[in-house]
């Protein structure tokens, strides 16, 4: 089970500069996303592994590197690829606008 964090503790983290990745598809991501997050969506991380990471300009190893998804369970499997240096956003995007975050 990977690591993982309340989504309002990510969002002090990613405005603390740790990166946020965002692996919904990119319609998903499209219609509304966390300000600052980057695209990589888990069909691309499954087909290319890491580098699809590293093709989207984030360094797949990096520590702290949080992960979120619509609700939690795509993150954590990105999260279990990507090792334990990975973080979970527990409850997704969805718990993120339910918690009053900022959206684009």
């Amino acid at each position: 089970m990977p690591l993982s964090v309340p989504v309002k503790e990510a969002a002090e983290r990613h405005q603390n500069g740790a990166t946020l990745v965002d692996v919904r598809e990119i319609d998903e991501f499209e219609a509304v996303s966390a300000p600052g997050a980057i695209n990589v969506p888990l069909s691309l991380i499954q087909k290319h592994g890491k580098k699809a990471f590293t093709k989207a300009g984030v360094d797949p190893d990096t520590d702290g590197l949080l992960v979120i998804c619509r609700s939690g369970g795509r993150s954590a499997m990105a999260c279990q690829m990507l090792g334990a240096h990975a973080i979970n956003v527990d409850g997704g995007m969805l718990a993120w606008v339910t918690a009053g975050l900022p959206t684009s």
